[in-house]
């Protein structure tokens, strides 16, 4: 005899949505066509186990299940392969002529490092600008993984003493972003 789940907990599960979220960026390009974009990053602190509902942006409540785990694995590393994430990266697109502002991507993370976070970026302007949003900036706080990630981007412009400023790499006019 198998034991399923109730339907609480399966709704649970279900409310937890992991990464790129293509359906939204696709409604954002139709909503606002040719918008121009800024992409902000934060990574926050989550208690193990917490669950929201994706559509109204509350808190459901807490799984119990110790299955439940397995959906808050960390970004796929070897060095925390089955242990719980303890952050939340959120990407969010904010419009820098429009009232638009959504969040786009959602990962659970241990402890993400300067080059996971710039291949994470890089997927979604990539979504962006194929839609036809044109990425023009990103923002976010100050803390080390960030400030590596940022010099991450120093080769394009070599002569800048601090990284300001990188090549759009997925722009038609290769724009400076």
């Amino acid at each position: 005899m198998i034991c399923r789940p109730s339907e609480r907990t399966l709704c649970d599960y279900q409310s937890f949505k992991e990464g790129l979220d293509t359906e939204e960026i696709l409604n954002l390009a139709k909503s606002h066509p040719s918008s121009d974009v800024s992409i902000l990053i934060d990574e926050m602190k989550i208690k193990d186990g917490l669950v929201y509902n994706r559509q109204t942006g509350m808190l459901t409540g807490y799984v119990d299940s110790m299955d439940a785990d397995s959906l808050f694995n960390p970004i796929d590393t070897e060095r925390n392969l089955g242990k719980p994430a303890t952050h939340a990266l959120c990407f969010m697109v904010r419009g820098l002529q429009s009232s638009v502002q959504t969040g786009v991507a959602t990962f659970a993370t241990r402890a993400i490092t300067a080059e996971e976070l710039y291949i994470r970026f890089w997927d979604i302007v990539a979504s962006c600008e194929v839609v036809g949003i044109k990425v023009r900036a990103c923002a976010s706080d100050g803390a080390s993984i960030n400030r590596k990630f940022y010099k991450l981007h120093a080769c394009d412009f070599p002569e800048d003493v601090i990284t300001f400023r990188c090549i759009n790499r997925y722009s038609a006019d290769q724009r400076p972003l």
